[in-house]
């Protein structure tokens, strides 16, 4: 089997796939924005979800091929979360009504990582700051296989085989 390089653009493809492939999911691929490496805005940008009313950005980040890749790996998630930060442009809690401050689920932000930054991200990132900003990590493991991390799978260790693909998931 050829290695899969597991660029930004590839990373970028394997989210997109994997949530118009989500049983359940109800995103929606004519509503799917991508931008390109060097365009300015979030990678990607999903509309659909359960309510058909939800938006999903994504900030992804590539495996680094570099000298110094495997620091590149595990910090990389840094960059795309201030990214993504930076380019939230909606209120992160509800302003008026019964749910008044509480945090809008309507709005999801997610990280599209190689495995090792995500198994970084998902430890670093306390669990509570994940739950309130809506936060998702999407993990792409050597083969191209992805799996979504939600906010309560937040501020815990991870191991390698975590991110592997395993029959027992019965998640592609």
């Amino acid at each position: 089997m050829d290695e899969i390089k597991l660029t930004e653009a590839e990373i970028r493809q394997r989210v997109i796939a994997f949530l118009l492939q989500k049983p359940n999911g109800n995103w929606h691929e004519s509503k799917v924005d991508e931008k390109n490496t060097h365009e300015h805005g979030v990678d990607i940008k999903v509309i659909g979800g359960s309510r058909n009313s939800e938006y999903f950005y994504i900030e992804c980040k590539g495996k680094s091929y570099a000298k110094s890749a495997n620091s590149v790996n595990k910090e990389g998630w840094l960059v795309a979360l201030g990214q993504l930060i930076t380019r939230m442009e909606t209120k992160r809690v509800i302003a008026s009504g019964a749910k008044k401050g509480e945090p809008n689920r309507a709005y999801k932000y997610g990280l599209g990582l190689y495995w090792a930054g995500a198994r970084t991200a998902l430890y670093r990132i306390p669990r509570e700051i994940a739950k309130t900003l809506n936060l998702y990590v999407f993990s792409v493991y050597e083969d191209g296989w992805v799996k979504q991390w939600s906010p309560r799978d937040f501020g815990k260790r991870y191991t390698e085989e975590d991110f592997k693909n395993t029959e027992a998931d019965g998640e592609t």
